[in-house]
């Protein structure tokens, strides 16, 4: 009895202690206010906006640095066509020592370096032919170059002078500051995506998952759904215009910020289908679903809900990849634009964030007008290379080295469609090159539209030969992409490592950096160009360029590299025997290179050039690292990250850090 009776009072006092804690839950319950839908989600954008802001404020400084250089503020934003000062040099130039002055340069013909075969491997020089054999005549060095500006000593007393006043400021990135998380955040989860990209999607998951299930349930309050779904709507649209305002703050161009877009468009549209799924399942348990999807209201919906369907299948990687001007891009347009109309229709407070949208792709399409540029083009086939050299003689300046451009050809000759089509290409030549031949282009055959294109050079070529004339018109828009708030020319030392075709990124910077070489504003001084090929006749087109390029460096402030690896036996060995007297610091060698062993040298040649002289007492400052340029296939990028992140720490520290940008860009 005594134990039933103190059991009785225990249940007593735990049924008492139970009702209160259930009343204060309620009592708290009542007290917290209602959630919004629209405000909540307003919310969550203006955190993304916060978002934004901190990668602004973490970037700014460099950004500030960056634009502290006048050059910087007209060059990268617009194509134009400047008046250079002085005699244009349809190619090389060479120093020519004078006893009263150490800049007196002299003109050197074009073919001034004729094929390998022709190499004196003795007298390190070329043996000079006759002009009827490699004279002034011959068009193999302008088809297949583009051409340096000048060479001249950089070190006299005079130079050394202008270029302490002339060099850039060099402003150490991130990943130079945190080298070991920049390293963890490269390491490549699938191809395309890396940790630090997986990052970035997880977070913005996480933000929009706690947008639509807090304080609501999705399958009984779909309305959540939607908002979320809207909110997201600007995200998307300005993320994926060619010229958004998220890129130009943070300094990158569309093609890296591609990824975010197509995520944040799967999360709208999976956002937009819990939305409309959670009223289909409502109205069919009610039996009134033909009623409710008649009203103008939920019909506009519908037809909003279709378009982002179809925009989702229509967006796969095989559609992208093999009919992106053909089903893509006309998709992307007229469903993109149908949709606007129907989720203003759908309900009024859709429209203020449709009218962002809206204003975001307008300002897109005003900012592409006003990029594009309709000029006479000359083309040129490369049987060799396999490539079209587009080249653009109106246009010589406002590009950055690695920035590329998006060419349309107005021509028959492309077929019923293909004038109408659009391709990014990288550039290929040097902004305000005194050789005349302005913006040029490098295409590779590699598809339908380029081997139009490379057909129609054929013919342009042939016409030019009988006096019927070579060039046809083009649309070029641009430019886009390239190093962003980097400067190149800042570094101490650069390698850049092109697959392929890739070369044309790894060429433009080479021939930049020893223009700026020229003209005082670089600070490089070991540089190295790893060229990935397959097939080694393919380097025999850019013999006279690669060395002309190397003599250069021996009379220049920089030291220059130029390292070409195949990885397949070529089908007749005797090819190899034409590149037994390469130049020195032209190398051809079988299987793939050692990335790691290349940087090494790139930074061991920088260090022990700045190590105990005369720059650090002259007030040059430190070491300012090396930048590590990548353009080819994704293995290839892969390796180069490797090559980095495992990098000696000590080295990497002697030379002030090794910095890595990667030029990629696809449909």
């Amino acid at each position: 009895m005594p134990i039933l009776g103190a059991s009785a009072v225990f249940a007593a006092v735990s049924s008492a202690t139970a009702n209160a804690t259930a009343k204060g839950a309620a009592g708290a319950e009542a007290k917290l206010p209602a959630v919004s839908d629209s405000d909540l989600v307003f919310y969550v954008d203006i955190f993304l906006l916060g978002a934004v802001a901190l990668f602004f404020l973490l970037l700014l400084p460099r950004g500030a640095v960056r634009f502290t250089h006048k050059r910087e503020w007209v060059d990268g934003h617009f194509l134009r066509s400047v008046y250079l000062e002085g005699p244009a040099a349809p190619a090389n130039v060479l120093r020519r020592p004078s006893a009263k002055r150490q800049d007196v340069i002299a003109p050197v013909s074009p073919a001034y370096y004729p094929p390998p075969s022709r190499y004196n491997a003795d007298s390190s020089s070329y043996d000079h032919q006759s002009k009827e054999q490699w004279g002034a005549e011959t068009d193999v060095s302008h088809t297949y170059v583009s051409h340096a500006d000048l060479l001249r000593k950089g070190s006299t007393a005079s130079g050394r002078e202008r270029r302490r006043q002339n060099v850039p400021t060099h402003m150490p990135g991130v990943s130079t500051t945190f080298p070991t998380l920049a390293a963890f955040l490269r390491k490549t989860i699938r191809p395309g995506l890396t940790i630090g990209k997986a990052v970035i999607l997880a977070s913005y998951s996480a933000i929009v998952l706690y947008a639509g299930l807090f304080m609501s349930n999705p399958l009984s309050q779909p309305v959540r759904a939607g908002y979320v779904a809207l909110s997201q709507l600007p995200v998307v649209v300005i993320l994926g215009a060619k010229n958004n305002l998220v890129g130009m703050l943070i300094g990158f161009g569309y093609e890296r910020l591609n990824y975010f877009h197509r995520f944040a468009g799967r999360m709208f549209i999976l956002a937009a289908n819990v939305h409309a799924i959670g009223y289909f399942y409502s109205w069919s348990i009610q039996g009134t679903f033909a009623k409710s999807i008649a009203l103008p209201k939920f019909t506009w919906g519908l037809v909003a809900l279709i378009c982002a369907d179809l925009l989702l299948l229509l967006s796969t990687d095989f559609v992208r990849q093999n009919f992106y001007n053909a089903v893509f891009i006309p998709s992307h347009t007229i469903g993109g634009i149908i949709m606007f109309v129907a989720l203003a229709n759908h309900y009024p407070v859709c429209v203020p964030y449709v009218l962002v949208a809206v204003g975001a792709y307008g300002f897109d399409r005003v900012l592409r007008l006003i990029k594009s540029r309709v000029v006479m083009a000359r083309l040129r086939p490369l049987p060799d290379l396999g490539m079209t050299r587009v080249e653009i003689p109106g246009l010589n300046s406002g590009w950055r080295a690695g920035q590329h451009v998006r060419l349309r050809v107005l021509s028959l000759g492309m077929g019923l469609r293909g004038w109408a089509e659009v391709h990014p290409f990288t550039i290929a030549s040097v902004s305000r090159c005194h050789s005349g031949e302005g913006l040029v282009l490098m295409v590779k055959k590699a598809g339908d539209w380029t081997t139009k294109l490379y057909d129609l050079a054929q013919r342009a070529d042939y016409g030019e030969a009988n006096g019927l004339g070579g060039s046809v018109q083009v649309v070029v828009e641009g430019p886009y992409g390239g190093p962003g708030h980097a400067i190149f020319s800042s570094f101490s030392g650069a390698m850049f490592v092109a697959g392929g075709s890739g070369i044309t990124f790894g060429l433009a910077a080479v021939q930049d950096l020893m223009k700026k070489d020229l003209e005082y504003r670089s600070r490089i001084r070991a540089m190295e160009l790893v060229w990935c090929i397959q097939d080694p006749t393919a380097l025999t087109p850019l013999v006279p360029l690669f060395s002309a390029l190397v003599v250069q460096s021996q009379e220049a402030y920089m030291d220059l590299k130029i390292s070409v690896y195949y990885t397949r036996a070529p089908p007749h060995p005797e090819v190899l025997k034409t590149f037994r007297n390469l130049p020195p610091g032209l190398t051809l060698s079988p299987a793939r290179p050692k990335l790691g062993q290349n940087l090494k040298g790139v930074v061991d040649r920088a260090s022990a050039l700045f190590s105990g002289g005369k720059e650090r007492s002259r007030g040059k400052g430190s070491l300012t690292g090396v930048i590590v340029g990548v353009c080819g296939p994704s293995g290839l990028g892969d390796e180069v990250r490797k090559a980095v992140a495992n990098f000696d720490p000590d080295s990497r520290k002697r030379v002030g850090g090794i910095e890595l940008h990667e030029e990629a860009f696809g449909w």
